[in-house]
């Protein structure tokens, strides 16, 4: 038995459609969903699956009038239903080789229905002779449209209708993105109704009936799967056309099921699935459905429904293994016209917003346990005034009674279980994801990858991991950042220490912009011409000691921070030297001239790096060559003198002039004593 929840179609068929709102056109999770919504999505499924599903249905609708006499009495009052609980079943099995482009699947769904049943009411003031009711009760609860009909109501309402479908589904995969599907579609529908307004009216008033109809028709449907994570889909159910229910005496009626486009989106990535549908049922379109008002002889011509749109939303989320969770929500709009809707008291079950929590248990590869539960509630009230034909006329042509009102809401529950076998289908890898829905189906992979390997286990699928065996981070790809820089290791210089953007990872520790690798001081900051050193100056004179031949003596940049030998030095150099005396015609030193010689040292430790001459002078006192020979050892003592006194050997050189460079006059005594001398000369 089908109970109403969109208009009078069926939001979903099965635990899993319906946990998730009945949304399938592009997110097939079972074949129940696939074959009611979209025949082509059967495509994602091969092996035989078959699936069985029993729903336990309960409804709460509640009728309220209002009806006001001439007189000025207003009796109003509400009638809930007591019909109880009705079962919901539906069975669905499907085929198809891993290795075959087809698809086939047979399904019995009941895919629409609605039902109600409002009791009697027998406190009512009179009938419609006049006559009173000896057991009308003024201060008891009354409703006027479940007063009996010799009353002017209509008494027990009970209504019960039901449509079993039949559909044969092929689909076909011209790729493994896209697929079309095909289902010819046969119908066997039952409709019960007390009082039936369906029928002429006797004097006793509506009569009760009941009978049955089949039907026919068809759905196609396309579906495509961009297989990284978007699909689509598409499907048109046409009109059901059914034979008429003869209800006996000439009294017929034709009740189609209205033709439904459907479009969807479906969206699956690691855990999540998710489902998007909308749809749009032609009920104006439709026999039974489109007609409203009396015939000549009292009956109602039909529903007067109009178009509805319905949107199904649905969410799976796979963390807890084998146990999937899905939550749904249904929105429908509303077909009753408000002037039309004392028509539909039988069929009141028209439900807004619906939502549904669902689950499956994965027992084994090849069983699974659906169950879902539901609720739905009216979006406030349905109403409008109440009809009698008798009172139709030009310019009343429904019947309106004025002053009168009749309403109606409900709200649905259900509990639904199913149970899912897989009964084939090729598993290549062994991973249980079977090769059609594999993306990798040779190579054993993850569920929540179709199929395909997580070799590192970083949650990258190798296909997108660009270090598939090193488990790395999202937005490297896949690549692992040992020191967390920021840089992938396969990037950075310096994979093992957290380094700099500038130097590809690499570290400047003294922060002085020359990396660590190329700091001669990667602790201290210097620039970088020093190649990351300070630059350090000892003796303050303006050159690095790097650069400062004399680091630890002031000296001029143009002799490389050596001191310069300058006239005023050189003269006193000169008056020293030439103040340094020796015994008569031998080459050492008398005694006061010990004094002049420190002098002489302690000038030239500042200019240890230039280089100097000494030079040793005779008088003309004797041959040339005796004074050759002298003047050559003293100059040799005094150059011995210094080198001993720690003055660089190598920066200084000892001439013998004897008396041939003289700078007094050798006739005289005193130019004699002037050419005996040692002059001392910085060279270059």
């Amino acid at each position: 038995m089908a109970m109403a929840q969109t208009g009078h179609l069926m939001q979903g068929v099965g635990a899993v459609n319906m946990s998730m709102g009945g949304a399938a056109t592009a997110q097939p999770l079972d074949i129940s969903g696939a074959m009611q919504w979209n025949p082509a999505a059967l495509s994602v499924f091969d092996g035989t699956k078959l699936k069985f599903d029993i729903g336990a249905f309960f409804s709460s609708p509640e009728v309220y009038s209002t009806l006001a006499f001439p007189d000025g009495s207003v009796f109003s009052g509400s009638t809930e239903d007591d019909r109880g609980t009705s079962p919901m079943p539906a069975l669905a099995i499907a085929w198809g080789k891993e290795d075959s482009k087809h698809t086939f699947g047979v399904s019995a769904f009941g895919v629409s229905g609605f039902g109600v049943t409002f009791p009697e009411n027998l406190n009512y003031p009179a009938d419609m002779l006049g006559n009173p009711n000896p057991n009308f009760d003024p201060t008891a609860p009354t409703n006027p449209i479940n007063w009996p009909q010799y009353a002017g109501g209509f008494g027990h309402v009970e209504s019960d209708y039901m449509l079993l479908q039949i559909g044969f589904t092929w689909a076909y995969n011209f790729s493994d993105k896209f697929s079309i599907g095909l289902q010819p579609t046969f119908n066997y529908a039952s409709l019960s109704l007390e009082p039936n307004p369906l029928a002429v009216p006797t004097t006793m008033g509506y009569p009760k009936g009941d009978d049955s109809a089949v039907g026919f028709g068809g759905q196609v449907g396309l579906f495509y799967d961009s297989l990284k994570g978007i699909k689509l889909g598409a499907s048109y159910k046409t009109t059901q056309s059914f034979s008429e229910f003869d209800f006996g005496n000439g009294d017929t009626f034709q009740m189609d099921y209205p033709a439904v486009f459907s479009v969807g989106l479906g969206y699956s990535k690691g855990i999540v699935d998710f489902a998007l549908d909308y749809r749009y049922v032609d009920y104006e379109g439709t026999e039974g459905f489109k007609q409203s008002g009396w015939t000549q002889f009292g009956t109602v011509q039909g529903f007067g429904w109009e178009n509805i749109s319905i949107v199904s939303a649905g969410l799976q989320l796979k963390a807890i293994d084998r146990l999937p969770l899905r939550f749904g929500y249904t929105y429908s709009s509303n077909p009753i016209n408000e002037e039309l809707a004392f028509f539909s008291v039988p069929a009141t079950a028209i439900i807004a917003h619906a939502f549904q929590f669902g689950l499956s248990y994965e027992f084994t590869d090849n069983f699974k346990l659906d169950a879902v539960y539901h609720y739905g509630m009216s979006d406030g009230k349905t109403e409008g005034l109440l009809l009698n034909p008798m009172m139709a006329g030009a310019g009343n042509p429904l019947g309106a009674i004025p002053g009168s009102n009749v309403a109606y809401d409900m709200t649905t529950s259900m509990i639904m279980v199913g149970l899912n076998f897989n009964l084939g289908g090729k598993d290549t890898d062994k991973d249980g994801v079977k090769d059609k829905d594999d993306l990798c189906p040779e190579v054993a992979g993850l569920e929540e990858f179709q199929g395909c390997p997580d070799s590192d286990s970083d949650g990258i699928q190798d296909s997108q991991d660009k270090c598939p065996n090193e488990p790395g981070l999202t937005e490297f790809n896949g690549c692992p950042d040992s020191d967390g820089d920021g840089f992938p290791d396969k990037e950075d210089m310096c994979p093992d220490v957290a380094g700099l953007e500038q130097f590809n990872g690499c570290p400047d520790t003294d922060g002085d912009g020359v990396m660590d690798s190329k700091d001669q001081c990667p602790n201290e900051a210097g620039p970088v011409e020093n190649k990351g050193c300070p630059v350090v100056d000892s003796d303050g004179d303006g050159v690095a000691d790097k650069d400062d031949q004399c680091p630890n003596i002031a000296g001029l940049a143009e002799n490389y921070g050596c001191p310069i030998v300058t006239p005023a030095v050189q003269k006193e150099i000169t008056d020293l030297a030439r103040a340094i005396y020796f015994k008569t015609g031998q080459d050492s030193f008398t005694d006061e001239t010990k004094i002049r010689l420190e002098g002489i040292d302690k000038i030239l430790t500042e200019f240890t790096t230039s280089k100097f001459v000494v030079e040793g002078h005779t008088d003309s006192t004797g041959s040339d060559k005796i004074n050759q020979e002298l003047s050559q050892k003293r100059a040799d003592a005094v150059m011995n003198y210094l080198i001993d006194n720690g003055f660089p050997a190598e920066n200084i050189k000892a001439v013998g002039y004897g008396s041939s460079k003289p700078i007094g006059d050798n006739n005289t005594s005193k130019g004699r004593q002037a050419n005996r001398r040692v002059e001392i000369f910085a060279t270059k």
